[in-house]
């Protein structure tokens, strides 16, 4: 995560907006808050989903 931070701030400073900001996108999803959070945030969605079909 390190280096797409790092690399994200070199594209930056180079003028190169499209690939800094894929690398900081990148950044995020390799790390622990990335895909995981995004599985997390549906799980619960589809939970909620569920108990609103239960109480029905």
């Amino acid at each position: 995560m390190i280096f797409c931070i790092f690399g994200a701030i070199a594209s930056f400073l180079q003028k190169e907006v499209t690939i800094g900001i894929e690398a900081l996108i990148l950044g995020f999803l390799v790390s622990p808050y990335g895909i995981p959070m995004v599985g997390a945030t549906v799980i619960a969605f589809l939970q909620g989903i569920n108990e609103a079909i239960k109480s029905i």
